[in-house]
């Protein structure tokens, strides 16, 4: 295991962590724009339902990627190779065969939509697909990298492959607008980011292996299923509620109005995904019993502030350059409502990433987190498919919210027992991100007619309205973090009994 980094290191980390983050942002901010200049609202709903359903090709791994990291915090060399070629064997076996339930689900639309869009799907999805199996097999080696604090590498390989990405998604769509082309684009990215990760992994450790084997210990095996079927279902229920969003619609709404609920449903995805570096960047801390409450109240500060703050810039002052990134379908009712309504789910969502983080990394059992995220994720599909037929995309979004408060909930009181905390602590720790609503809220209202001059004023606007609210937030926090360190240190409690 590497060693613990200094302040400078850490630091450098964190901003590694970030550009890592933008430069895939990069990626999805030019893609979505090329595929509705060059085909429309239609073309950009039936990219969605590509793009949606090709993330489901990450379940292959069945989980076992988290193992790999659990196996990699450890000082265990030799297990963590076996870790990884169990993970690639399984990702070798499983994914052909959901390659087959995820074709049907790609050339799949509604009778009454445009046919010449379902010849495009179908064409375009064996690219998409071979693009998942490549991502899935790099998946073990980037949960490796990431427990080697090797961040600078994530984030040259995600900006190489970027760059690859939009390039030909570009060229693709001047010289064909069809879905092909930026199906392309994706298939080539992935190759670019596997082969940068895979020579830094043979860096960090030229003994790794990456022929796919099966270990000879079956403890270990079954250790390493009983974990990962925690992650399994973790993962599971994000596709089910966050990816399966696009496929309710789908069946229910026209495709323009699907694209019209993906650019808000990717704008508030940018957001919160960029302020998932920062638990990240924590995990070190966050699975010790010694450092896992001060992370957990600066996670909960840093993330929850910069997602109230930037999304709430968002919607009061981004229509502009939503509308310059995305087109007129970025100005509709309908994706400043689901962007509001997305954008409360992210919120509430970001409270409690640090809490979850924790108890995935501190149990025997990753189970800890993964029952509350599940029941969440379940309740989200349960509102949005009753919902769907009545309200539509609006009652979609709101499954989200309600899922994402349920999950919330759940964890914090796993947490509260895993940490021995009590209310009025919880509620401290989440003080910082009602300061960030309050402060972001005020400066976006009062500096909303300067964001309508132009599309660069507003990303101005919002930058500066992100800035303010995500200060105020760290500035709670570390308000209370110094009174917290001037008082004696509460004693070390011992691990609980994980929940099989």
């Amino acid at each position: 295991m590497s060693q613990k980094p200094s302040t400078r290191g850490t630091i450098f980390n964190l901003i590694a962590a970030c550009a890592r983050h933008l430069a895939g942002v990069v990626a999805g901010l030019f893609t979505i724009p090329l595929v509705a200049r060059s085909m429309g609202a239609e073309g950009l709903g039936a990219w969605a339902v590509l793009s949606t359903t090709g993330y489901l090709m990450a379940l292959s791994d069945l989980g076992l990627s988290v193992s790999v990291q659990r196996t990699a915090a450890r000082p265990d060399h030799a297990a963590t190779r076996r870790m990884i070629r169990l993970a690639l064997l399984v990702v070798s076996i499983v994914c052909p065969l959901l390659s087959v339930g995820a074709y049907a689900l790609m050339v799949w639309l509604p009778s009454e939509q445009n046919t010449v869009l379902q010849a495009d799907v179908a064409r375009a999805a064996l690219p998409m697909l071979f693009a998942g199996l490549v991502g899935s097999l790099a998946n073990p080696i980037r949960g490796f990298l990431i427990m080697r604090n090797d961040f600078p590498v994530l984030a040259r390989g995600r900006a190489y492959a970027s760059a690859v990405q939009v390039a030909l998604t570009a060229l693709g769509l001047w010289l064909s607008p069809t879905l092909l082309a930026p199906t392309l684009g994706v298939l080539a990215s992935s190759f670019v980011e596997a082969f940068v990760m895979v020579r830094a992994a043979r860096r960090h450790d030229p003994e790794l292996s990456l022929r796919p084997g099966w270990p000879n210990d079956p403890a270990e095996v079954r250790d390493a299923f009983r974990q990962g079927s925690a992650a399994l279902a973790i993962n599971f229920g994000v596709a089910a509620a966050v990816r399966a969003d696009v496929l309710i619609l789908t069946s229910y709404v026209p495709l323009a109005a699907v694209g019209a609920y993906q650019v808000a449903a990717r704008a508030v995805d940018q957001v919160a995904v960029f302020a998932k570096q920062v638990c990240a960047w924590l995990l070190h801390r966050l699975g010790t019993a010694e450092e896992r409450s001060s992370a957990v109240r600066l996670g909960t500060a840093a993330m929850g502030g910069l997602v109230a703050s930037g999304l709430l810039a968002l919607w009061l002052d981004g229509t502009p350059l939503l509308v310059a990134w995305a087109g007129p379908v970025a100005s509709e009712r309908l994706t400043s409502v689901t962007l509001a309504i997305l954008g409360a789910a992210a919120v509430i969502q970001a409270s409690q990433e640090a809490s979850a983080a924790t108890l995935t990394l501190s149990n025997d059992s990753a189970w800890r987190a993964a029952h509350p995220i599940l029941i969440g994720h379940m309740f989200n599909v349960t509102v949005s498919l009753i919902g769907v037929r009545y309200f539509g995309a609006w009652a979609v979004a709101g499954g989200t919210a309600c899922g994402n408060l349920l999950m919330a909930v759940l964890i914090w009181g796993r947490s509260r027992a895993l940490m021995q905390w009590r209310l009025s602590q919880v509620l401290r720790t989440l003080a910082p991100i009602l300061g960030a609503v309050l402060v972001a809220g005020g400066a976006g209202w009062g500096l909303a007619p300067l964001s309508t001059v132009h599309p660069l004023a507003s990303a101005a606007v919002c930058g500066v309205v992100t800035v303010l609210g995500t200060g105020t937030s760290l500035f709670l926090w570390w308000r209370r973090d110094t009174a917290s360190a001037s008082a004696p240190p509460p004693p070390v409690t011992a691990e609980l009994p994980a929940v099989e």
